[in-house]
């Protein structure tokens, strides 16, 4: 009776470990192994884009002008303000400049571009340091 029931569970084992044989993924070799494909999640913050009538007040740098998009890193109601954050920007090694928008606003770039995913790319960048960075987008009359 032993012997009997011995065999009855190795034949038990033997049939369902061929079974789940077939059930395996015949690839060996890690070039044959394919991960699941998932949605990547992008969990990277959005960048705030603001678009506004800007101008180079006296005194900054005309040839700032010429860009269409703007790294902003501060905003001030006085030029004074702005000008201090400005100092202390440039002892961090930046060559900032100063904007003002239609509402009288002083806006503090670090980087000025012709090409949006440029300008974008350096907000990517400077956000490990300043959360608060955005880009401006300079409204054509």
């Amino acid at each position: 009776m032993k012997i009997l029931r011995a065999l009855f569970i190795f034949s038990l084992a033997f049939v369902f470990g061929c079974q789940t044989q077939h059930l395996m993924p015949e690839a060996t070799t890690p070039e044959q192994i394919k991960e699941p494909e998932t949605a990547k999640i992008d969990n990277a913050p959005k960048i705030v884009v603001k678009e506004e009538r800007v101008s180079v007040p006296a005194g900054e740098e005309k040839s700032l002008a010429s860009k269409r998009f703007y790294v902003i890193l501060g905003s001030f109601g006085v030029y004074q303000n702005a000008q201090k954050f400005k100092s202390e920007l440039m002892h961090e090694g930046f060559y900032p400049g100063i904007l003002v928008n239609e509402n009288g606003l002083y806006r503090v770039c670090v980087d000025s571009y012709d090409d949006e995913n440029t300008a974008r790319s350096k907000v990517s960048d400077i956000r490990n340091k300043y959360s608060d960075v955005w880009l401006l987008i300079k409204k054509e009359d």
